[in-house]
């Protein structure tokens, strides 16, 4: 029988700086055979952290259809990430999983998807735009609303021109410094007044839970059923297996029913987003 708890080694293969306090690990077993048997979907998370001092829940976001290799964005927020942060390429990673479940992509890529993303939230939806650049759907297409507090605070900028020549890329932010900016000025919310929806759409959002509660109003105003919308939420998901159940949010554990989930399914449950 599998241990879900039993955890594997990945060297640090590359660290590049995303933001001042987020970097992108690309991660590899060092186990051949657990390298080439780690499959995961768009939206699943692995547990990682460092043997003896601890472990976190990270979304994976590099391409699913990648079997090399895999990419973990680790911001700098507490006493495990910190100590991550120290760690160079050649160093060693412990990482177990992938855990949950992601977003339904079978059903989704029979629709135009729109992508919101705020912040940091935003790391799960580089493994959408990665798979759907590698496979290029037929008749499919995507829309993108990426928001963020100031402009050092944006994840993968150096793919940003890559992306553009694929999906419809919409970048804004709250903290604009100048009157003229590349970027829109405002909250992600302010690009529905700024950018025309797709038709037959569907919706993947994975930000702060004030970022969902402002986009669903918004999204009342379109054709766009609770079914058709998906959240990932993300709270205190401290084993992966909903075992110690501090991830509950009503009948549901957010790491083992989740994290994603339609916006239909949790609406009324207290506290859920």
């Amino acid at each position: 029988m599998k241990n879900p708890y039993y955890s594997h080694p990945a060297k640090i293969l590359k660290i590049r700086k995303e933001s001042p306090d987020s970097n992108l690990y690309t991660l590899q077993f060092k186990e051949a055979k657990i390298q080439k048997a780690f499959h995961f979907h768009p939206g699943q998370f692995v547990m990682a952290g460092i043997v003896g001092y601890g472990e976190g829940p990270f979304d994976i976001c590099s391409s699913s259809m990648e079997t090399t290799t895999f990419d973990l964005s680790i911001r700098k927020v507490g006493k495990i990430t910190q100590k991550i942060h120290t760690l160079e390429v050649g160093d060693t990673i412990s990482v177990r999983g992938p855990y949950g479940h992601g977003f339904p992509m079978t059903k989704l890529n029979q629709k135009n998807l729109l992508l919101l993303g705020g912040g940091c939230g935003f790391v799960t939806m580089r493994t959408v735009i990665l798979d759907y650049i590698k496979q290029k759907p037929k008749g499919q297409k995507i829309q993108v609303f990426f928001g963020v507090r100031s402009e050092k605070d944006f994840l993968f900028r150096q793919e940003f021109a890559t992306w553009s020549k694929h999906v419809d890329l919409h970048l804004i932010i709250a903290e604009a410094k100048e009157k003229k900016s590349r970027y829109h000025q405002g909250v992600i919310t302010d690009l529905f007044d700024k950018v025309k929806l797709l038709d037959n759409l569907a919706v993947i959002a994975c930000g702060p839970p004030i970022m969902y509660k402002f986009c669903l109003a918004r999204l009342k105003d379109y054709p766009i059923s609770d079914e058709d919308i998906y959240l990932s939420l993300e709270r205190r998901m401290d084993c992966g297996t909903g075992v110690c159940q501090h991830c509950a949010i009503g009948p549901y554990y957010v790491c083992k029913d989740g994290p994603v989930f339609s916006y239909g399914k949790i609406k009324d449950i207290q506290g859920a987003i």
